[in-house]
């Protein structure tokens, strides 16, 4: 028997709607929700019977709810908004692809294919420039030599910086700068002319007719704050012509000339029409030598002295005297 044949006889045995869905609802447990959910929305007992009838009759699934409930399980209309956005999103894809595709083309048409490069040795020949034996004496238990390779001036003004703050004592430290710059085809040791040039010094047209060019740049640790000094050889012969240069020539000006490399010592030399001080010094030497002087702050000034062939020149008189008494050890 259906259900709707057991409704029916329900009915003619005088029972009750109300009676029939209770007694539904206890042998159909599950489709207890699905009338209550009926009687919420305002169908009575017998139009639920009667639905219940109408669908069995048409030999569909039994299901008590109204045929409107139905409408609530059909899927929403997209929105206007929701429209909008799947527009953007589809176009945003379609334009990902054409510039993935546009580029694809573009390579394989237009750009060059590039062939791998294989590494290459290159090999150099460097050549360490000698250097000449020093023009004074040096003695290897206390002094030293730095020796540094500049591609540009201020290499060498920074490496003699570091070198001059280095706390020592009493010794003297050799300086020896490798030209290493780019116009520089063959790397060698910087000369004088080369030191004038990176402090600035203006010296007589004349001067390097007679001395040379090469020399020896010291340090001097033997005071409280380092000092520089520089030895230059040039032929006995010429000693009066060096003699000449420096009175009558470079000492007229000598303390312009050398302003800029008093500059690096944070000292400054007065500029007079004076004719520089003159002392003489001898050591443990034959005779006296003459040491021309002009001095500044902090014991720090111009010292040179002409031997038979050398000039000798230093930043305070503690170190001109101890480079004369190296030269004479040298000589003796």
């Amino acid at each position: 028997m259906n259900i709707a044949d057991a409704i029916n006889k329900a009915r003619e045995q005088g029972l009750t709607d109300e009676e029939i869905l209770e007694a539904i609802k206890k042998q159909n447990p599950d489709k207890e929700a699905a009338f209550l959910k009926a009687q919420e929305r305002g169908m009575s007992s017998t139009d639920i019977l009667n639905e219940t009838i109408k669908q069995d009759k048409k030999k569909e699934v039994p299901d008590v709810e109204p045929p409107e409930s139905f409408k609530n399980r059909l899927p929403e209309k997209p929105t206007e908004e929701s429209k909008i956005w799947m527009r953007v999103f589809v176009t945003i894809g379609l334009s990902a692809i054409a510039a993935f595709s546009f580029t694809v083309l573009y390579r394989a048409f237009f750009v060059p294919r590039l062939e791998p490069i294989s590494p290459q040795v290159i090999v150099r020949e460097t050549r360490i420039p000698d250097i000449n034996y020093p023009l004074i004496k040096l003695f290897p238990e206390i002094d030293d030599i730095q020796r540094f390779a500049i591609t540009v001036d201020e290499e060498y003004l920074l490496h003699l910086r570091r070198i001059l703050r280095e706390e020592r004592e009493g010794e003297i430290i050799r300086i020896i700068a490798e030209d290493q710059r780019e116009e520089v085809r063959t790397p060698r040791i910087t000369d004088l002319e080369d030191f004038f040039g990176v402090f600035g010094v203006d010296y007589p047209e004349r001067l390097f007719e007679k001395i040379n060019k090469d020399f020896d740049l010291y340090v001097y640790t033997g005071e409280a704050e380092s000092r520089l000094g520089f030895v230059v050889p040039f032929d006995r012969e010429n000693r009066e012509d060096v003699e000449t240069i420096m009175r009558l020539t470079w000492e007229k000006e000598i303390e312009k000339s050398f302003r800029s490399l008093f500059s690096f010592f944070d000292v400054e030399i007065p500029v007079t029409e004076d004719d520089l001080l003159s002392t003489s010094y001898q050591g443990d030497m034959p005779r006296p030598v003459s040491i021309r002087y002009r001095e500044g702050e902090r014991n720090i000034g111009l010292y040179y002295t002409i031997t038979d062939d050398r000039l000798i020149f230093a930043t305070s008189l503690q170190a001109i005297q101890t480079l004369i008494d190296r030269y004479y050890e040298l000589v003796k």
